[in-house]
């Protein structure tokens, strides 16, 4: 028993992820200081040397998406385009796995006997919404307007799909838990799971979080809808003449957020432009007076850093470990965007936290339920291993006890794996393209920090996207359109 406890522990450590023993938040913690900071030369070789130890582990999609964020907001374009589509490579053998691979059965036993890291991280819904989304950019910022076009007909199709797919994804996971409960029996017999278990954690500080992520939570969207994703995708159609699919994403941004002036006005002004029937509730909302397909200068604002995931170690009456949410401020509360004479306050366009702390909520049952069953597996082979040893040996069997107390320990890790950077919220504003081509955006209003942009005359319309994941780190591009 002792051999065969300790050979089944080293294979669920070798096919675990890399986040096994230390977590992945931890793990990012001086990458993030840096990336906060604008200081891009340890960023990229910490992101390098990730992407290299992890190349073929369940902790590589989390790594190439964090790398293509990053060189996008750097400016790399082509080189984040290519880690956004190894990314997308493996999130789509993810789904077209028909049958469970030799390593998916491999990556559950290393569950059971080690934590939810052994298990690939295939990405939040947010994720794969947020990929497609920051791919296109990708592409207009390379200059690859028709491949933008492309990636955005991709993207709607993605957030159509989303839904679908964790459907399937959740009943998946139901079957592999049943099954993984029927081999143990004697270990999860009388366990509590689902929402029982998530009320029955035991932990203050589990609870208190969990108390302020489903107050963010109540801010999220149905369906795992992102409003930032479905206005780019709107305006990809409206830009190419398609107003029937332009209205349809439109007034999705319009019903995930009903009380949104921003969302309001965007809806009737395409209504307007398409010269059909203004619902009675917006009867009062006034159109902007130009275009919205043309000549124009849509500025995105990604304000803040992303929540991520923090652990909560439990050590009594049995080690365990909980991911919980992580939010942080907003470093600004809004861009003051001027051009030819004329300004605008950026508004919210999707609440980033909002989005990620709904998905959370509704993956927390399965999830505290796998910690638990994978807890009392690792507690049983403890116990179980230490008798029998015990039986011919009595300090023999304490040692086995004390040993897979040590290994229990190491492995008391959380799974708090997620894409960490993207920003707290996304806002918008929309502005006439000036007769100047200039372009002045200001956090907040305040002096001594505005930037100013010129758009390039051979763009007709543009994109200024303006990252900034802290005070300290605020950066302006401008994605040119040439067409309309």
């Amino acid at each position: 028993m002792k051999l065969s406890f300790l050979v089944l522990a080293a294979g669920g450590f070798l096919l675990a992820g890399c986040s096994s023993v230390t977590n992945s938040h931890r793990q990012k913690e001086s990458m993030m200081t840096d990336y906060l900071a604008g200081k891009d030369a340890p960023v990229e070789q910490c992101l390098t040397d990730k992407l290299n130890s992890t190349s073929g582990s369940g902790d590589e999609l989390m790594w190439r998406l964090e790398a293509g964020a990053f060189l996008f907001d750097t400016g790399n374009y082509p080189k984040s385009i290519a880690e956004f589509e190894k990314a997308e490579a493996l999130v789509t053998a993810y789904d077209d796995r028909a049958t469970v691979s030799v390593r998916d059965a491999g990556a559950e036993g290393g569950a059971a006997l080690t934590n939810l890291n052994a298990l690939p991280y295939r990405g939040f819904c947010r994720d794969r919404i947020m990929l497609s989304m920051m791919k296109s950019l990708a592409y207009l910022g390379e200059g690859r307007e028709d491949s933008f076009n492309a990636q955005l007909r991709r993207l709607r199709t993605t957030q159509k799909e989303i839904r679908a797919k964790y459907d399937k994804e959740f009943e998946a996971e139901k079957k592999e838990l049943s099954t993984t409960a029927r081999k143990n029996p004697a270990a999860t017999a009388g366990l509590k799971t689902g929402d029982a278990a998530v009320a029955n954690t035991g932990s203050d500080e589990f609870n208190r979080a969990l108390v302020e992520t489903r107050k963010t939570a109540n801010k999220g969207y149905a369906d795992f809808l992102n409003p930032a994703a479905l206005f780019l995708s709107g305006l990809g159609s409206l830009r190419e003449g398609d107003t029937d699919n332009s209205l349809i994403d439109f007034k999705r941004v319009y019903e995930a957020m009903p009380q949104n002036p921003l969302a309001q006005r965007i809806y009737v002004t395409v209504l307007t432009m398409a010269k059909r029937e203004i619902p009675t509730e917006l009867g009062k909302v006034k159109p902007f007076d130009f275009p919205l397909d043309r000549d124009c200068v849509y500025v995105i604002f990604a304000n803040g850093r992303s929540a991520a995931f923090r652990q909560v170690a439990i050590y009594f009456p049995v080690m365990t470990a909980y991911p919980v949410c992580e939010f942080y401020p907003a470093p600004y509360r809004f861009l003051k965007v001027e051009a030819g004479g004329q300004s605008c306050d950026t508004g919210l366009l999707a609440d980033m936290d909002a989005i990620l702390a709904r998905e959370y909520n509704e993956r927390l049952p399965g999830m505290v339920t796998r910690i638990i069953i994978s807890t009392a597996i690792k507690e049983g082979a403890s116990y179980t291993g230490a008798w029998a040893v015990g039986q011919q040996n009595e300090l023999a069997g304490l040692g086995v006890l004390l040993g897979s107390m040590i290994y229990r320990a190491t492995f008391n890790t959380a799974d708090t794996r997620s894409w960490e950077m993207l920003p707290k919220e996304f806002q918008l504003g929309v502005l006439p393209m000036p007769k100047d081509r200039k372009i002045t955006v200001d956090p907040d209003g305040l002096a001594g920090r505005a930037q100013a942009v010129t758009i390039p005359e051979n763009d007709r319309s543009a994109i200024i996207y303006v990252s900034a994941p802290s005070a300290g780190n605020v950066r302006a591009q401008v994605l040119g359109m040439s067409s309309r």
